[in-house]
């Protein structure tokens, strides 16, 4: 038999070492922690409206899960992220431009699914910080002029508090009384100019404790088999009497979907109580009883219907108008099923 070329030899096994030294220097390519959290939620979306968390005190919108799922999803084709299959940015831009037009503010609040705070509540692999950060998204709408509250790095700051209280009810779709309380002060902070010293009608309640079954128990299997939760917040007074009363000729109106509701329509609305809502914070944030226009459905697409409508029955409505807080749930971006159409300000 022929024996092997010492040369040749020689050369492939030099080829082999250089190889595994090449191998072993180059980045091993593995999937960012978001990448891993959203096929997490993705995987735990079910038939059924609500998921428990393995936190098993926790339940979360499925919608959100979904929505969750799409991970950066303004870094893709909206046709395919979408539900509705349309890029939401054009109808946020003409709400400012129409606002703009009559010289009145909006302030966009877009709520972040509870979930991209509390992770490890939905599965304990992971942990704060995990879940993708939608700041950069929300830069971008600043740069092209929207004046966009970013809840999701304020919380996230929030969270690292470790003995602040939670921001989102764990059997609720929404945000905590405590996260209530923090929104007003933070959509304050952006207005100053537009506070006024008030005339004493408003104040702070006390203190107290509530006692919910949230949106995310009610009518499911668990309902009657999980105990509820207990939720501490502070109510707003108006002359003495619980909750404010909104003023539809107030220059300033809160507009959206049941984060503009919760703890302010009351139990009999389904929101569990009166009085601790966004509205009655932001009242008495900014001196003066707010306006609303709140709905159930979809606070992008819905909500702009009924002020179109109510301003349409109310000729003049917008003369008074200075500032328009929006807000709506995150998950609208991609979860939404309405058509994205344009909307007047009036007749």
């Amino acid at each position: 038999m022929k024996k092997p070329d010492p040369i040749f030899t020689r050369g492939s096994f030099l080829l082999g070492i250089g190889l595994m030294i090449f191998l072993s220097l180059a980045p091993v390519i593995t999937e960012e922690p978001w990448e891993d959290f959203a096929k997490a939620a993705l995987s735990r979306v079910e038939e059924k409206p609500h998921v428990r968390g393995q936190d098993s005190d926790w339940f979360f919108p499925v919608r959100e899960l979904k929505h969750l799922g799409t991970g950066k999803y303004w870094e893709q084709e909206w046709a395919e992220v979408a539900s509705n299959q349309a890029d939401p940015v054009p109808s946020l831009l003409e709400f400012r431009d129409l606002l703009k037009e009559k010289g009145i503010a909006l302030i966009l609040v877009p709520v972040p699914p509870k979930a991209s705070l509390y992770p490890e509540k939905l599965d304990e692999e992971f942990a704060p910080g995990d879940p993708v950060s939608t700041t950069p998204f929300w830069r971008g709408l600043q740069e092209k002029g929207l004046d966009v509250l970013d809840l999701f790095s304020s919380f996230s700051e929030l969270r690292k508090e470790g003995d602040a209280p939670l921001l989102y009810c764990r059997q609720d779709s929404h945000y905590s009384p405590f996260a209530i309380q923090k929104v007003a002060a933070l959509i304050v902070g952006k207005a100053p100019d537009l506070v006024g010293k008030g005339d004493g009608s408003l104040r702070l309640g006390a203190e107290e404790e509530l006692s919910i079954v949230g949106d995310q128990v009610v009518g499911s299997e668990w309902e009657g088999k999980v105990a509820g939760e207990t939720l501490r917040l502070q109510a707003v007074l108006e002359d003495g009497e619980r909750g404010v009363e909104p003023n539809p000729e107030s220059p300033f109106l809160l507009l959206g979907d049941s984060h503009t509701l919760v703890f302010q329509q009351g139990k009999e609305g389904g929101m569990h109580t009166k009085g601790a809502g966004l509205l009655d914070h932001l009242s008495l944030g900014f001196g003066e009883p707010f306006d609303l226009v709140g709905v159930r459905g979809s606070g992008m697409v819905q909500a702009r219907k009924q002020l179109f409508y109510r301003a349409a029955q109310n000729p003049g409505y917008w003369d008074s108008k200075k500032l328009v807080v929006w807000v709506f749930s995150e998950r609208e971006l991609t979860q939404s099923i309405d058509r994205l159409i344009s909307i007047p300000l009036e007749r």
